[in-house]
């Protein structure tokens, strides 16, 4: 179903529907001039030779460890184009709880590729990064001696979450106990027990250490669950199943964004709450953006079956629902 910017039904007549639909061309707004494109393309053709199961050495560029992203320079000039091979974080092999890589240190790694813009052109991206020989990385243990600790590293302290941008990567936590005139602190997302871009709910209940950094400002470390059992994304949005199995389409899935959107082929069977819900997130981008939207649930790789799955517009799927402090969504997605 199509929305248009300012309506505030939640549904539509079919026949008002259709004329919706059907004018959408004849007001379409002039054209503004198009943006420069000023991001590089680093894709390559679909054919590039690789050879994926080779072992390849390196040394570490530049690693986010925020962002969780970072680059490699191989010891053979010329294994990759512009010889610097992007490295995600879950490629990493390591016992740490957060994984990063420190610049200069030497990796191995293998070279995927990864097929995008409907298999016509492919990624080029480490995997499966080791220390040389195929040991797993570990630098955290390291950096954590080097920090200054209230009440010691094992000290264990509880408070709720105030607020926490998932995207951006910090909020902010209130203790139940003050500690040296503290009342409230800020955690970032590497921080956080359970990977990357775990979300945290106001109000969740946490445990956590506590650091100084070199300023003296106190911040979260290790954040848990109370009892020390890592979060995961269905208590970090207070998720709850709703409903059974239903099939629709992928409307598109962004793979760099890790993140889609999918069309359910038969709305109206979809929970009740969950057709509100997305209808109310429709509606919102409808507003926002003065464009016409349709009723779409939202979903993220991690809620995939299968993570390196790369689907396209239109690709049918089957899929649950969900609903959380953030709205409705799809889990458990997988091609038809």
């Amino acid at each position: 179903f199509w929305l248009k910017p300012g309506d505030s039904s939640f549904r539509r007549p079919a026949a008002q529907l259709a004329m919706v639909v059907s004018g959408r061309n004849a007001r379409r707004p002039a054209k503004a001039a198009p943006k420069k494109n000023t991001k590089t393309d680093d894709t390559v053709e679909a054919d590039f030779q690789v050879d994926e199961n080779a072992r390849n050495a390196g040394k570490v560029d530049y690693f986010d460890k925020r962002r969780g992203f970072g680059f490699i320079v191989p010891d053979v000039a010329g294994l990759v184009p512009g010889d610097k091979l992007m490295v995600h974080w879950r490629e990493i092999s390591t016992s740490d709880k957060w994984p990063f890589l420190n610049s200069g240190i030497e990796v191995e790694f293998s070279v995927k590729k990864i097929l995008v813009r409907q298999g016509k052109k492919a990624l080029l991206r480490a995997g499966n990064v080791t220390l040389p020989g195929g040991a797993a990385i570990a630098l955290q243990e390291e950096i954590e001696d080097k920090k200054e600790f209230i009440g010691g590293k094992d000290a264990r302290f509880f408070g709720s979450v105030k607020w926490y941008h998932t995207t951006q990567g910090y909020g902010y936590i209130a203790l139940e106990q003050p500690q040296d005139g503290v009342s409230e602190v800020k955690v970032h997302r590497e921080e956080v027990a359970g990977g990357y871009a775990i979300p945290m709910h106001n109000g969740l209940r946490v445990e956590f250490g506590l650091m100084k950094n070199k300023k003296g400002n106190v911040a979260a470390y290790n954040v848990t669950m109370p009892g020390g059992g890592e979060l995961n994304r269905d208590i970090g949005e207070a998720r709850v199943a709703t409903g059974g199995e239903y099939t629709g389409e992928i409307d598109w899935y962004d793979y760099r964004g890790a993140q889609g959107w999918i069309v359910p082929t038969d709305f109206e069977k979809l929970p009740k709450d969950v057709q509100e819900s997305v209808t109310a997130q429709a509606q919102r981008r409808a507003n926002k953006t003065g464009k016409e939207t349709m009723e779409t649930l939202h979903f993220r790789r991690l809620d995939m079956v299968d993570h390196t799955e790369k689907f396209v517009k239109g690709t049918k799927v089957t899929f649950t629902v969900f609903m959380s402090q953030m709205g409705a969504g799809a889990t458990t997605v997988k091609s038809a």
